[in-house]
């Protein structure tokens, strides 16, 4: 008996020492820093000034015939979307507290994918849609990498406590199939989310012939990459044993989150929005 329950402990220890290692090889810092090396706004080499795009603009440009002066027109309120958009996440808040849809949508996305075959089935434990609402500011056009063409600029504030919590189990798979299991509990939070965003209608390059195929046109949707996101992480791994708020863990879960966000909406890259022809 003695034997086994050395055996059977070491096994955990040993198992723990694998996943662990393995969740840490990656250099946290060496990541954050490749961060740092992104401009916060696009570069004024490739950006021309308010004024010279002002001045190459036709006479007969929008901005006249919507008497917008890009020059000296002041930031707009944008409180009429905010109140609209606190009306859409005021009714998900609600459907979340009345039922569970919104957490079985989330387990079917989190799941949806192909997992790591020592990754176990993710569910959802915890959903808390926060009470506070985002608010959307400062309204401008500003001249975009063309000349000529123009985006809109619209900053955000988001101060909350939106909270997604997670299990799941982590599977050691040597010497054999599941030779152990590992639980691991994860509670997200976001506490406060602020940037800019930018949003620009996007025209195929001009053409004397006719397309083989239909123009595409869409609407393109970033964020410059001087945006705040203040993300909280609490750990709980192992059943008996349990490692409690890892801090490595939580730096690289937080470095994870922010370079997904930066790959996908972080200036030049973009969330394309089609626009029918």
């Amino acid at each position: 008996f003695v034997k086994g329950f050395i055996l059977g402990q070491l096994s955990v220890i040993i198992v723990m020492i694998l996943v662990l290692r393995y969740l840490f090889t990656e250099d946290v810092k060496r990541v954050k820093k490749v961060i740092r090396y992104i401009p916060s706004r696009p570069s004024s080499n490739t950006v021309p000034s308010v004024a010279s795009a002002a001045a190459a603009l036709p006479n007969d440009h929008v901005t006249l015939k919507t008497y917008y002066d890009v020059i000296h027109h002041p930031p707009e309120s944008t409180d009429w979307l905010n109140v609209l958009l606190a009306q859409v996440i005021l009714q998900y808040r609600q459907d979340a507290n009345i039922n569970n849809r919104l957490s079985r949508s989330l387990d079917r996305v989190l799941n949806g994918g192909v997992l790591p075959s020592f990754v176990g089935p993710i569910h959802v434990t915890e959903l808390n849609l926060g009470q506070e609402f985002p608010i959307f500011s400062r309204a401008r056009i500003r001249p975009s990498d063309e000349v000529g063409s123009m985006r809109a600029e619209i900053d955000f504030e988001y101060n909350d406590q939106v909270t997604l919590g997670i299990e799941t189990q982590l599977i050691l798979n040597w010497p054999r199939q599941a030779f152990a299991v590992l639980p691991v509990s994860l509670v997200l939070s976001v506490a406060r989310f602020s940037g800019t965003l930018t949003i620009e209608l996007m025209n195929p390059p001009e053409t004397t012939t006719k397309p083989k195929i239909p123009i595409e046109r869409y609407i393109a949707i970033s964020s410059y990459s001087d945006f705040i996101l203040d993300l909280q992480v609490q750990s709980l791994i192992g059943s008996k044993t349990k490692l409690e708020d890892i801090p490595k863990l939580t730096d690289l879960i937080q470095t994870k989150l922010r370079n997904m966000y930066i790959d996908k909406l972080v200036y030049p890259q973009f969330l394309k929005v089609k626009v029918p022809n």
